[in-house]
């Protein structure tokens, strides 16, 4: 049963009307649904998958990907696991873990605060 009524509210998400709707509410902060707190089940899994083909439509539009990842669940799974991956492999390489800090663990940048020239 509720395979069924994943599989539904994965479909809607995945709609034009929908993916407008949440895109306005992103950008307009208007409200989707009445209620504002204590959402359902429901309505959480609606707002993830909307979340989730708004950023699969976001990297079509860019190029980063083709229209085919639209064609199939496992697709779009599948695409979302790499891309999550992918960002932690970057974010990994990009930091670096031990600049700035001293043996002792302290940061070793200083600020120095100066008072402002009389006029």
């Amino acid at each position: 049963m509720t395979d069924d009524v994943i599989d539904i509210v994965r479909k809607l998400a995945k709609t034009d009307y929908y993916q407008s709707m949440y895109s306005c509410a992103k950008e307009l902060n208007m409200h989707i649904f009445v209620n504002t707190t204590d959402l359902t089940q429901l309505q959480l899994w609606l707002l993830s998958y909307m979340g989730m083909y708004s950023t699969i439509n976001l990297d079509i539009a860019m190029g980063e990907i083709n229209e085919r990842v639209l064609e199939n669940d496992v697709y779009e799974d599948a695409y979302l696991m790499y891309k999550k991956k992918q960002f932690s492999k970057d974010l990994k390489k990009n930091l670096p873990i031990t600049k700035g800090v001293s043996e002792q663990g302290s940061p070793q940048s200083q600020w120095s605060f100066k008072k402002r020239k009389q006029v």
